[in-house]
């Protein structure tokens, strides 16, 4: 078994090959590409059968060469491994079959699981295969036979017309039409031990024998029942009669059945009269709600009420977060973001679209007040904890409160404490005083500060009555003054221990400091040593 790893990060693919046994995970041949360009020359050239891939990269994304391998290499398993933990990635992901998603930094023994339920998807296709080869599996089964029409109309086949829909069913010999109607449900299995103990075969009989047991016995009949790589169990159903009840009672009974034996926190969504040409179109919406869902309540959604309560869902006023942020008013501005979702919350309309929208609103607000302050709010929250937190606060209500009181107490303090601007040039003298004897660079007083360079030089100029140059210069130099006073060192080694590796400059700066060549000086204070 052969694998590729793509990555423009050098340092990410060695800590792969370094952290990852490939060789104990069966794999003969491990390739690296450091661009999408490159990885498809290496899969055109050779049979791999597992990708790795980041997603943002030079020169195609990952998603491009995820797209380019459905079209030229189908059956190859796919991972995204990203430092972007993106909605609309994950939507593109989702849509694109990706097998996996991995969020960095990347640890490496869970990451290893990954890659192990990968290679089990590798040896399901390859068994697959040899079946559809030999012509025992789908053909010969009406129920194989539809469940692949399924897959391939609706996760396979990219932009299929009706004409070819109609190819699809005519060469299967399936009695469908474009208009007729199907129920449609998608039901995201929650992980357990118990999922992740079963084998794909086990998984499909179990699920098919549940639905079927469930569905049909109330005048549906099961068409079709797929199971994706991304937890996902896809269910067409079709009435034999009209008086079929509806399909949310019996969706509540499915998850009922998998949370009390296999799968807790399945949530469902599901769509009612959904003509066949219009399937896929439905599925890939239903796919996307099912992603904005953060909720592990083992819901049962109905696609078109969800979006009318959604269209309907007043949006909350920011204006009066920005009012409260001028104002410096931390409780009251906490306060009111909690009530908003506190609000959402008893209505349940906490999805990760409106997480995403509140903390999009508190970054924006926070960036424009700071940046009206001379802070950098980059700069600011340049650190791990934000990081955790920022991409933590999308996954339930509780985090985005977290984050929300975070954000807002660190701005407005700081904000506070930049109005009394010997703070930040307190601590730029104190940092000179520590590091004199480095290059100490533009970024790094920025960093301190948080401010710009041309707003800390004014500051400090207004305070200090020096520029940050000259005033670092006065700091060597009275420490050069005191190493030439005690004389152990040589001009020379007074030089390079105050910071300056150039002796020409150094000696112009002394002299200009003290009216003194370093050389003069030593001689005046009576030390002869060179």
């Amino acid at each position: 078994m052969k694998i590729l790893l793509v990555d423009d990060n050098k340092y990410v693919l060695d800590g792969l090959l370094d952290g990852i046994d490939f060789s104990g995970l069966g794999f003969s041949q491990v390739y690296t590409a450091n661009s999408a360009e490159n990885a498809k020359k290496l899969i055109d050239s050779d049979d791999i059968q597992i990708v790795i891939t980041d997603i943002e990269m030079p020169k195609g994304s990952g998603l491009d060469l995820l797209e380019w391998i459905n079209e030229n290499h189908p059956g190859t398993v796919t991972l995204f491994c990203t430092s972007f933990a993106d909605f609309n990635y994950a939507k593109e992901a989702v849509r694109l079959h990706c097998f996996d998603y991995y969020v960095k930094p990347i640890k490496y023994s869970e990451f290893t699981r990954h890659v192990e339920k990968a290679i089990e998807e590798v040896k399901r296709l390859v068994s697959e295969k040899k079946i559809r080869q030999y012509g025992t599996y789908w053909m010969d089964n009406q129920w194989n036979n539809k469940a692949d029409f399924w897959y391939k109309y609706l996760y396979r086949l990219h932009q299929i017309t009706d004409d070819e829909i109609k190819e699809e069913i005519a060469g299967r010999k399936l009695e469908y039409s474009l208009e007729q109607e199907m129920d449609i449900c998608i039901i995201k299995i929650g992980k357990s031990l118990e999922i992740q103990r079963l084998s794909e075969n086990s998984k499909d009989f179990i699920f098919r024998n549940i639905s079927g047991e469930i569905f049909e016995k109330e005048s549906y009949v099961l068409e079709g029942l797929l199971l994706t790589a991304n937890s996902t169990m896809t269910v067409i159903l079709s009435r034999r009669d009209e008086r079929a009840p509806r399909l949310e009672k019996l969706c509540r009974e499915l998850l009922d059945c998998l949370y009390k034996y296999v799968a807790p926190e399945s949530n469902c969504y599901y769509r009612e009269h959904i003509k066949v040409r219009e399937a896929r179109t439905a599925v890939l919406q239903m796919e996307e709600i099912s992603l904005d869902d953060i909720s592990k309540e083992k819901r049962v959604i109905n696609y078109e009420s969800y979006i009318k309560e959604k269209n309907d869902c007043r949006a909350t006023d920011r204006n009066e977060w920005e009012k409260l942020f001028r104002n410096r008013q931390t409780q009251q501005l906490i306060q009111a973001v909690n009530a908003d979702i506190e609000a959402q919350m008893r209505n349940k309309n906490v999805t990760g679209k409106f997480l995403r929208e509140i903390r999009s609103s508190l970054v924006q607000i926070s960036g424009t007040v700071l940046q009206e302050n001379k802070i950098e709010a980059y700069q600011l929250f340049n650190d791990t904890d934000y990081d955790v937190i920022f991409a933590a606060a999308v996954k339930s209500a509780a985090n985005m409160q977290r984050f929300a009181e975070y954000v807002i107490s660190r701005s407005i303090d700081y904000i506070g404490q930049i109005e009394k601007s010997q703070t930040f040039v307190s601590k730029i003298i104190r940092y000179m005083e520590d590091n004199y004897q480095h290059n100490i660079t533009r970024d790094e007083l920025e960093n301190i500060a948080f401010v710009s360079i041309s707003y800390l030089s004014k500051v400090f100029k207004k305070e200090t009555g020096k520029t940050l140059h000259s005033y670092l210069m006065g700091i060597r130099i009275e420490k050069a003054i005191a190493m030439l006073k005690e004389g152990r060192a040589t001009v020379s080694e007074t030089a390079l221990a105050v910071g300056y590796d150039n002796f020409s400059y150094f000696s112009r700066m002394f002299k200009e400091k003290t009216g003194y060549s370093p050389k003069d000086y030593r001689n005046i204070m009576g030390y002869k040593k060179e």
